[in-house]
């Protein structure tokens, strides 16, 4: 282990968002269960009574109430967590009267998840109480244990006295434990910040984006003539580079003289037969 992961691991203790993050944890568990308590009784409420017109009302006052703590989770996220959240959105401030303010708001998937968000505010709340109780309860009975051994203060039913060497041993056991404690709700508050950026994803202004293959085009409204960006002149033709002349051809060689055919000799004439004598 070198000095780095050293100073990391120590070094906890000084970083903000260690601080941070408990402090959401400990607010946690008691906004969850605000949360859902509200919630599921206001909209219960709210839905058995539409048929007698009294809990249209009460459901608006709901999902005026569920915008509002969404709103404040926002801000939980991005200060406590460090979360890249956006700001919650306002949709109905686009729309024109109350049918369209309506519609815009009960229409956009912010305000859903938002819902889903505040109801699973409990179960992670839960969990975050959970870590943070365990922490504190293992670290106060590690350090708290060598004073036990001085005082003799019985423990485990009210029987057993810890030894002071049992109690200094288990001082820097609970020091090591605080600070593993530390990493371990950091790794927690990690994964709710992430949770936070899936559930308050959307366009920072809250502006929803609408496929231009839905946007409806008036067949009327007359349309700007595009306009022509002017074209770069073509670069000239490189000029054709002529052939190279072709060498003239070797002359042939001269030919040598034929000789002379040779004279054909006469054949000698036939020698004159000699006169026959008479004898």
């Amino acid at each position: 282990m070198n000095d780095s992961a050293i100073v990391r691991f120590f070094g906890v203790v000084r970083r903000p968002e260690t601080w941070l993050g408990i402090l959401f944890d400990w607010l946690a568990f008691p906004l969850g269960l605000f949360y859902f308590v509200f919630l599921v009784t206001g909209l219960s409420l709210g839905v058995g009574l539409v048929v007698v017109w009294v809990g249209i009302p009460i459901l608006l006052v709901v999902a005026g109430a569920w915008w509002l703590f969404g709103s404040f989770e926002r801000v939980q996220a991005r200060y406590l967590l460090r979360a890249d959240v956006p700001p919650a959105p306002r949709e109905w401030e686009k729309a024109d009267g109350i049918w369209g303010k309506l519609k815009a708001h009960f229409g956009s998937a912010t305000t859903w998840k938002d819902l889903v968000y505040l109801l699973a505010k409990l179960p992670f709340g839960i969990v975050s109480t959970t870590l943070l109780v365990t922490a504190v309860a293992m670290v106060f009975w590690f350090v708290a244990m060598p004073f036990f051994s001085l005082f003799d203060v019985r423990i485990i039913n009210g029987t057993w006295v810890p030894p002071l060497w049992f109690g200094l041993l288990c001082l820097p056991l609970g020091i090591l434990v605080f600070f593993v404690a530390l990493h371990v709700l950091n790794g927690w508050n990690w994964v709710c910040a992430r949770w936070a950026e899936v559930m308050f994803q959307g366009p920072r202004d809250g502006a929803q984006v609408q496929p231009a293959s839905l946007a409806p085009v008036s067949p009327l409204a007359p349309q700007a003539p595009a306009a022509r960006v002017p074209q770069p002149p073509a670069p000239p033709a490189a000029a054709a580079v002529p052939a190279p002349p072709i060498p003239p051809e070797p002359p042939a060689p001269a030919r040598a003289p034929e000789a002379p055919a040779a004279a054909e000799t006469p054949a000698p004439a036939p020698a004159p037969a000699e006169d026959e004598t008479t004898s």
